[in-house]
C-alpha cells in the first residue's frame, strides 16, 4: 500500500511540475488561489466528522494523516421522511462498533441544521442515549409551513449523518379516543399510544410498552378514563391501532389495558375510537414468607377458655388493656348476688357503671408509673405468658400455584418458625423488637417432646384484580407443647431462681411479703381515714392466691391442649404488584378467621393477620407439591 501510494505521488509530481514552469513564464498568468493534493483514500476508513472526505492540513500546510473512529453511525430506515404540517415523524439511528455490534448506553445528538426554522418546528430531544440494540431516536415536530428541513445526527466518535424531512400539506384527519371502563379498582392515569401497525392488537403481548420496531404515531397521558384524547393532523389513509394501559390510582402500577386495531384515518374527518379497558389478571404464583399473628384469647373452648380470658383481663397484653377493676366488680357482684339477690347485684352494677373505668385507669396508672419495680415485673411476666395465647407470632412459607382461567389456585402453608416475646429485660427499652425470641420449627420440635411440624393445604381464588381468598382448611396444632417450649426456653431461665415450675417461679419473682409490706407501709393493716381496711397477711394471701391461679391456669392449658387440637382457618388478603409485570410481589392486609377444635369441644371464632413478600415466582409448568412435607 505504501509503494502504490508513492507511485501516485510521483505521477502527480511529473504532471504538475511542467505546468508550473509554463505558468511561471507568463507574467499575466493567474496564480492559483488554492492547493490541490492527490492522495489515495482508504476505502475502509470511516470519513471524518463533517460529512466530507477532504484532507486536512496543519497550520504549516502539512497534510495530516486521516483520522479513524471507533464507532459507526447508520440511519435506521429512510434518510428522507414525509410528514404532514403540524405532525410528527421519528428519526432513528443505529450506533455500532467497528465489528458491527450494537453499542448501548452511548450518547447521540440531533440538531436541526436550518437556521431559519420557524416557530413550532422542534425535536423532542437534543441528546438521547442508545438502547440495548444500539438504537437512538427523536421525534421531529413539524410546523405549519410547507418546506424541507435538514436534521443532523452524530455521536462523539462518528461522522455526522443527515435526514431530510419534507413537510407537506397532505390530506389529513383527526383521531379522537374515548374509554370504556367499569371495573371495581380505581384507575389513575392512562397511557395511550397510536401505532402505525394496525394488527398490533393481535399480538398476545400487546400490553407491553411499545418500543423497538413499533412506530408510535402519538403517545399521551390521560388523567382519567372519563377524559378524551384528540390527536390532530394525521395523514389520511394511515392505518393504525390504539393501545391503552391503565394504572391504579393508589400506587400507579399497571392494572388495566385495552386495544383497538384495524383503524384508518379519513381525510378531513374525526375518526372516533372507543377503547374498552379491562382489569388485567395478576399472577400470584410463587412462594411467600409471611409473618402471622393469632389472637386465641376467646378461642379456647370450655371452662379452660374462661380461665384464660380472665387472665388476659388481669394481666393485659399488647392488644388488651388490663381490666382489674372489672374483675373486682365481677367478684363483688357474685358475692352480693349470693347474699342479697338480684336487687343487691343491680345496685353493684349501677355503681360499677359509674366508677369502673375511672378505677381501672387509677389502678393501671399506679402499676405502670408509681408502683414498685417488682410489681411492674409481675405484670410484665403475666402479660408475656398470656401473649402466647393472645398474640402468637408465626413465621410461615405460603406457596400458591398459577391461577386457572376462573381465578382459582391451589396453595399450601407450613410453619417454619415462631417468635415469642419476653419483655421483662426491656422495660426501659422502647424498641418494639426488644425481647423477641425467634425459633425455627425444627428447634421447637427438638425441644418440645413429641411436637409435629404444622402444615396445611388449601384452595383459593383471586378476584377483582388483587383480592385473594383462601378457602377453609385445617392445620394440626399441639398448643400445649408450644407453651411448654416457651416456659422451658424463655420464661423459667429468667425468673425461676431455682424453681422448676411456673407457680413457684412467679412467687419468687413477685415476693408477696414485700408486696404486702409495700401496700400497708410496713404496718399490720392497710388504713384509710384511720380505719383498718385489710390486714397485711390478707394482702399477702391475695398475692399468693393470684399467682397460684396464674400458675395453675398455665398448667391447665398445658394439660388440656394436646395433639387433638386443630385449627380450622380461612383467609382474605390483598396482592401487591410493584413493577408492571403483573406478577405479585407481596401479600398485604391478610386476615385469618377460624376456630380451634379439641376432641370434645369447639371454641368461639378467633382472628389473626398475615403479610409478607414473595421469595420467588413459580416457573412456567411447575406444579404444586401436593402433600409434601414442609
Amino acid at each position: 500500500m505504501r509503494t502504490q501510494s508513492s507511485m501516485i505521488w510521483l505521477a502527480a509530481a511529473l504532471v504538475v511540475a511542467p505546468l508550473a514552469l509554463l505558468a511561471g513564464c507568463d507574467d499575466n498568468a493567474a496564480k492559483p488561489d488554492h492547493r490541490e493534493v492527490l492522495t489515495e483514500q482508504d476505502p475502509d476508513r470511516t470519513p471524518t466528522p463533517g460529512g466530507d472526505n477532504r484532507p486536512e492540513f496543519d497550520d504549516a500546510g502539512n497534510l495530516l494523516p486521516p483520522q479513524t473512529f471507533g464507532r459507526i453511525l447508520v440511519i435506521a430506515g429512510d434518510d428522507e421522511k414525509d410528514v404532514h404540517v403540524g405532525g410528527q415523524v421519528e428519526l432513528a439511528v443505529l450506533l455500532l462498533d467497528t465489528d458491527g455490534n450494537p453499542v448501548s448506553d452511548d450518547r447521540v445528538e440531533f440538531a436541526i441544521v436550518d437556521e431559519d426554522a420557524p416557530q413550532g418546528v422542534s425535536l423532542s430531544a437534543r441528546r438521547t442515549v442508545t438502547d440495548a440494540n444500539g438504537l437512538a431516536s427523536v421525534d421531529f415536530q413539524a410546523g405549519m409551513e410547507v418546506r424541507d428541513f435538514t436534521v443532523e445526527a452524530w455521536s462523539p466518535d462518528t461522522r455526522r449523518l443527515q435526514f431530510t424531512v419534507h413537510v407537506r400539506d397532505l390530506p389529513a384527519g383527526d383521531v379522537e379516543v374515548a374509554f370504556d371502563y367499569e371495573g371495581p379498582v380505581p384507575l389513575g392515569q392512562l397511557e395511550v399510544y397510536l401505532l402505525t401497525d394496525d394488527t398490533f392488537c393481535e399480538d398476545p403481548y400487546y400490553l407491553t410498552r411499545p418500543e423497538g420496531e413499533a412506530e408510535v404515531l402519538h403517545s399521551a397521558q390521560v388523567e382519567h378514563h372519563s377524559d378524551r384524547l384528540l390527536v390532530e393532523n394525521i395523514l389520511a389513509g394511515t392505518r393504525f391501532s390504539v393501545l391503552v394501559r391503565g394504572r391504579t390510582a393508589t400506587n400507579g402500577v399497571l392494572a388495566a389495558g385495552g386495544c383497538a386495531g384495524d383503524l384508518v384515518v379519513r381525510a378531513d374527518e374525526v375518526r372516533r375510537v372507543r377503547v374498552s379497558v379491562f382489569l388485567l389478571p395478576l399472577n400470584p404464583a410463587g412462594t411467600y414468607t409471611l409473618i402471622n399473628h393469632f389472637d386465641f384469647t376467646d378461642a379456647i373452648p370450655g371452662t379452660l377458655g374462661d380461665v384464660i380470658r380472665a387472665l388476659v383481663r388481669f394481666f393485659g397484653d399488647q392488644n388488651h388493656e388490663r381490666e382489674i377493676a372489672g374483675l373486682v366488680f365481677d367478684l363483688v357482684e357474685g358475692l352480693v348476688r349470693e347474699a342479697a339477690g338480684a336487687i343487691g347485684a343491680l345496685v353493684v352494677d349501677l355503681v360499677r357503671g359509674w366508677v369502673e373505668d375511672d378505677l381501672n385507669d387509677i389502678i393501671n396508672d399506679y402499676i405502670d408509673n408509681d408502683g414498685p419495680d417488682w410489681l411492674r415485673s409481675f405484670f410484665t411476666v403475666g402479660s408475656d405468658i398470656i401473649s402466647v395465647v393472645s398474640n402468637m407470632e408465626v413465621i410461615s412459607k405460603m406457596r400458591l400455584s398459577k391461577p386457572r382461567r376462573d381465578g382459582t389456585f391451589d396453595g399450601s402453608q407450613n410453619w417454619i418458625g415462631m417468635a415469642f416475646y419476653w419483655r421483662l429485660p426491656c422495660q426501659n427499652d422502647p424498641d418494639p423488637e426488644c425481647g423477641r425470641y425467634a425459633f425455627t420449627m425444627d428447634e421447637v420440635a427438638a425441644a418440645a417432646e413429641g411436637i409435629q411440624l404444622v402444615f396445611g393445604q388449601f384452595s383459593g381464588r383471586i378476584h377483582t384484580y388483587n383480592q385473594g381468598i383462601i378457602d377453609s382448611h385445617t392445620m394440626d396444632l399441639q398448643y400445649g407443647r408450644l407453651i411448654i417450649f416457651v416456659l422451658n426456653n424463655i420464661v423459667l431461665p429468667f425468673i425461676a431462681d431455682g424453681a422448676d415450675n411456673l407457680h413457684d417461679a412467679l412467687l419468687n419473682l413477685a415476693n408477696c411479703p414485700g408486696f404486702a409490706n409495700g401496700i400497708t407501709g410496713g404496718n399490720s393493716h392497710l388504713r384509710l381515714g384511720g380505719i383498718n381496711i385489710v390486714s397485711r397477711n390478707t394482702i399477702e394471701g391475695w398475692c399468693t392466691t393470684v399467682l397460684g391461679v396464674a400458675g395453675d391456669a398455665a398448667e391447665a392449658i398445658i394439660g388440656r391442649l394436646r395433639i387433638d387440637t386443630r385449627l380450622t382457618l380461612q383467609g382474605e388478603m390483598q396482592f401487591v404488584e410493584e413493577n408492571d409485570d403483573l406478577t405479585v410481589d407481596a401479600i398485604e392486609e391478610g386476615v385469618w378467621r377460624g376456630i380451634i377444635r379439641t376432641s370434645n369441644d369447639e371454641g368461639p371464632p378467633f382472628d389473626g393477620d398475615f403479610a409478607g413478600p414473595m421469595d420467588g415466582a413459580m416457573n412456567e409448568g411447575e406444579e404444586m407439591e401436593g402433600g409434601a412435607s414442609p
